[in-house]
């Protein structure tokens, strides 16, 4: 299942994690942006 979340696709939830998790990291940890990306990517 792909995940696209802030205009990027990206193949894995780990993957979108990884890559978007730094612009991020001021706001949230890894773990509450994980949750955050779960809840508001847009799955296909």
């Amino acid at each position: 299942m792909a995940y696209k979340l802030d205009g990027a696709k990206f193949p894995s939830l780990d993957e979108l994690v990884e890559a978007l998790y730094p612009m991020y990291a001021d706001k949230m940890s890894e773990a509450e942006f994980r949750k955050y990306a779960e809840e508001h990517a847009e799955k296909s």
